[in-house]
């Protein structure tokens, strides 16, 4: 890198700038590499690097058939994903002469889409991060960590990301001046700008902090330190047509929503088919009136104290279907779907209360089973089955899987030669990141499950003679359930047909009886009397007298 070069890094690392439009100051090791972005859905990529003679092209996809062909210094360290869906240009090996200006572009049908600009600063070393933790009197310590602070003639710059933006923005430069340069900013400068102390409830804002030890011109270490993570991630599925609200709570006036097709405030028309939610004071909820395919994709829901991220996934129609058990017996779930490698398969349940848990996610292996399902749910190797036994009335609710699959990693082969040159420990990191803008719903299975109080003894000891097969442990569909209760109840009617029988039976014989013993005490009389067998007990009977 030239000396011109250098001076105008230097003088753009200065800024003190958060205008969107402005480079995102990127901090990297030497030896590491850095990632360009990424285009999705488009025709191709260009990244360009800023140089006192002007733009240099870096890489372009669109020449499939002309090699790419970067200035000198980075010849066989740019490498290029040329993957349809996903496309990607990286540097890799990178050293201090590496620091500059980048850009990237993202074109289809010739028109410029997209572009990303930022400004690389290569130092020595990465220092490992640190959580930012506050202290039982409200205070929280910031300490730079690093085995070059102390040397001669190293200085300490500290940078802030700061809501809305989330660009580090240089606000300490210890070589200049031990005050900030962000105004209204409760810090206390300490050990010549090694070490900050604030109010603990800055944490609250989501801010992250970075320090750099600088020698002249020169990086030696920089480290990230962060607060607590006060942001939620959910993944969610819908089909075309369904109205979706996504929950946030209200975090003051400077809150909005950004969605894939554009930012939304409480300024938005209810009858728009997006709308923040009316009502509870305290509530930022957007819903979607109609779900349809220009809405896939990122939501977040952001204020200066909480973020909440949404990535909705658009599936086909639902299959839906109702199971009805009874209380300690156990039921199994299927995924109905055909079944491949490039294949992701989830489990999700809410239950009466409304509360939203994952079960199983098959790319994400540290999800703990839900406590109140523990030694009770077994899963299938592949996922795609999933059994619960001991079923308890807690265990009402819905259940639905979902089966994601790669849109652009069809075959592991096809994915290992996405860049050329040789592969780093960082590409092996990138692999097992999860890009949900490169899964797709294939499938999406609904169950609602009713838990039923299982029949007890007693009354029902002739019925578990008779029909022992619905008090049966199995899982009975609710088609089962009505056919157990008809035969029960066919049963029942039949003991009762039989007893009424029975009563009359008796009354009849009775009545014989009673006739025959007034016949015999009659002087001078003898009645015969002549019971029709086959009528079984009726009351016609023939009395014969003869008189002596």
């Amino acid at each position: 890198m030239t000396s011109v070069r250098f001076t105008e890094f230097l003088l753009l690392l200065l800024l003190h700038q958060v205008c969107s439009e402005e480079p995102e100051l990127v901090f990297k090791s030497e030896g590491s590499v850095i990632e360009m972005g990424y285009c999705f859905g488009v025709d191709y990529i260009a990244v360009y690097r800023s140089a006192p003679e002007g733009d240099q092209l870096l890489g372009n996809s669109s020449n499939k058939f002309t090699p790419n062909t970067p200035p000198a210094d980075l010849q066989g360290r740019v490498h290029i994903n040329e993957d349809l869906h996903l496309l990607g240009l990286k540097i890799s090996h990178l050293t201090h002469l590496d620091s500059g200006i980048y850009r990237r572009e993202c074109w289809q049908n010739q028109t410029l889409i997209t572009q990303h600009t930022q400004l690389l600063s290569v130092c020595n070393e990465e220092v490992d991060s640190e959580e930012i933790i506050g202290k039982e009197d409200g205070r929280a310590e910031l300490l730079c960590n690093s085995s070059s602070i102390g040397l001669a003639g190293t200085s300490v710059r500290w940078y802030l990301e700061m809501y809305p933006f989330y660009k580090p923005t240089l606000f300490l430069d210890s070589n200049v001046s031990l005050e900030p340069l962000v105004e209204n900013l409760a810090v206390k400068v300490e050990h010549s700008g090694t070490l900050l102390v604030l109010d603990s409830s800055l944490l609250n804002l989501n801010q992250q902090f970075y320090c750099l030890v600088i020698k002249g011109t020169h990086c030696l270490s920089f480290q990230n330190m962060y607060p607590p993570d006060h942001s939620e991630r959910r993944d969610i599925f819908a089909s075309q047509g369904d109205r979706l609200v996504l929950n946030c709570s209200a975090g003051g006036n400077d809150q909005e929503w950004e969605t894939p097709l554009g930012k939304i405030n409480g300024s938005s028309m209810r009858d728009s088919q997006m709308y923040i939610s009316v009502g509870d004071e305290s509530d930022f909820s957007l819903v979607i009136s109609s779900i349809s395919e220009e809405h896939r994709g990122h939501y977040s829901c952001i204020s200066p104290s909480l973020e909440m991220l949404y990535f909705l996934f658009l599936c086909p129609k639902k299959e839906s279907q109702e199971r009805v058990v009874y209380e300690g017996g156990k039921i199994s779930l299927e995924c109905s779907v055909g079944k491949d490698g490039s294949q992701r398969v989830e489990w999700h349940r809410r239950d009466l209360s409304g509360q939203y848990e994952v079960i199983h996610d098959s790319n994400d292996e540290p999800i703990p089973i839900p406590e109140a399902l523990r030694g009770r749910l077994t899963l299938s190797e592949d996922g795609y089955s999933l059994t619960i036994s001991d079923l308890e009335m807690s265990d009402r609710g819905e259940y639905w899987c979902i089966v994601l699959k790669n849109v652009f990693m069809e075959e592991d082969d096809d994915y290992e030669e996405e860049y050329d040159g040789e592969r780093t420990e960082e590409d092996a990191f990138s692999e097992d990141q999860y890009w949900p803008d490169t899964q797709k719903c294939i499938f999406k299975k609904e169950t609602t499950l009713t838990v039923l109080v299982k029949p007890g003894r007693g009354t029902d000891s002739n019925l578990r003679a008779f029909a022992p097969e619905i008090y049966t442990t199995a899982e009975p569909g609710r088609g089962n359930s009505i056919t157990a209760y008809a035969v029960g109840g066919g049963l029942v009617g039949l003991l009762v047909v039989g007893a009424m029988v029975a009563v009359i039976a008796v009354k009849k014989r009775a009545r014989v009886s009673a006739t025959r013993r007034g016949a015999d005490s009659r002087s001078g009389v003898q009645a015969n009397i002549q019971l029709d067998e086959n009528a079984c007990y009726t009351e016609r009977l023939t009395l014969n007298n003869e008189v002596a």
